[in-house]
């Protein structure tokens, strides 16, 4: 059962960086009675994730999520500079780049961060500041009107609810809670490219390929960008986190499809045909080495792949006017990336909203917040937004200003 010793009860569904920092936010604000259910059988963090593979004898890391994260918020800023003084994140110097047809050209000014043992890193160190419950499957939710109170499955009641993650899996959850108001903004559908005229939620699927190469690729960045049909994104894990021993040149990589291909393609994720896995690794690997200038004939074999399909990928609309929802009639709110805009910024700012929502609201305020709002289009690479600001400027050792 959900205690009331201090403060009101909240119960957060998603353990990724949104429903993370949404929970520190109402800690600090002195709601310190939230819970994060997470499924994470190894670590909370959603897409904010990283992969221990353990190859001939020797474990690589691969971020196969999110790939790397920009600061154009002053409020995440603040956040940066706490898991930096953490030894969560670390400025990643890359080089970051373009690359078309073999040729590669560096992003100039771009101040990029990663966490120092994978992207997982942040979400751990987000973690510590709030209780966080996993592996847990929340699949039932139902409000109470009677009691003014959230049944969260069998873990009790719970004075608030927060939903922060999206898909399918909160579309369903939400179906038949009590909160149409909320279950509207959560309807889903899969598409590779935005449907203007369709008022909801759009996300992309893309496929994901890990590959270990036997030596280095000698390839003149870290990670860049691909304008190709089939490929939009690769790279170096073992150079981006410092992975490299001495005496062994493996090197490890991450390869994004684009979302025509993640759709042209997509079969269920839970169960991906060894048929398609492999035609998809081959497909991948081709459009990799035509990228970088390498023949395909002369790109070493890898001592392992895998693929996965990553359904509900990266959202191509977000909501217009709001960094979060707030049902004020039924304590109910909703905070993520697709509020505001695709990347680990904007969900951690989306969390910071909705636990402010929340508080101004235990102090009595009685104000929707999102509801009314529509979608808009969202513009960049297909795995998500990296917004910037030259105005901030991170100083390791120093401050950001």
């Amino acid at each position: 059962m959900a205690a009331n010793a201090h403060g009101p009860s909240v119960a957060i569904v998603g353990g990724g960086i949104a429903g993370l920092v949404c929970a520190a936010r109402l800690g600090q604000l002195g709601i310190t009675a939230a819970t994060v259910f997470d499924t994470g059988s190894h670590a909370p963090g959603g897409r904010c994730s990283t992969r221990k593979i353990d190859v001939a004898g020797k474990t690589f890391l691969f971020d196969h999520s999110a790939q790397y994260f920009t600061v154009s918020d002053n409020r995440f800023a603040k956040i940066v500079s706490f898991l930096h003084s953490k030894g969560a994140v670390k400025v990643w110097k890359g080089p970051v780049g373009v690359l078309k047809g073999g040729r590669f050209e560096k992003k100039s000014n771009l101040q990029a961060f990663v966490g120092t043992e994978g992207m997982k890193s942040v979400p751990e160190c987000l973690a510590t500041l709030s209780k966080v419950d996993r592996p847990v499957w929340i699949g039932n939710v139902v409000w109470e009107p009677m009691a003014k109170k959230w049944k969260v499955g069998k873990y009790g009641y719970f004075d608030y609810l927060v939903i922060a993650h999206n898909g399918k899996c909160a579309d369903r959850l939400m179906g038949n809670a009590g909160a149409p108001k909320i279950h509207e903004l959560l309807r889903v559908r899969f598409t590779p490219k935005l449907i203007q005229k369709v008022q909801q939620m759009q996300l992309c699927s893309l496929w994901v390929l890990l590959a270990v190469f036997p030596t280095s690729l000698k390839l003149p960045f870290e990670g860049a960008f691909v304008e190709d049909s089939d490929v939009t994104w690769v790279a170096n894990n073992t150079a981006k986190l410092g992975q490299r021993a001495t005496g062994d040149g493996r090197e490890c990589w991450t390869i994004f499809s684009s979302r025509q291909f993640g759709a042209a393609h997509k079969v269920p994720q839970e169960n991906i045909p060894p048929g398609k896995a492999d035609e998809v690794t081959k497909r991948l690997l081709a459009a990799f080495a035509k990228s970088a200038g390498l023949d395909s004939r002369a790109l070493p074999s890898p001592t392992y792949t895998k693929v996965q399909l990553w359904g509900a990928a990266v959202p191509l609309n977000v909501l217009d006017g709001a960094d979060c929802v707030f049902q004020a009639s039924q304590n109910v709110g909703i905070c993520g990336d697709w509020l505001v805009r695709p990347c680990i910024e904007g969900a951690a700012v989306s969390g910071l909203a909705l636990a402010e929502s929340i508080h101004r609201h235990v102090r009595g305020e009685r104000r929707d917040t999102g509801l009314g709002c529509t979608f808009k289009p969202v513009h960049g690479p297909a795995m998500g937004s990296f917004p910037t600001n030259s105005k901030l400027v991170f100083n390791p050792g120093g401050k950001t200003g």
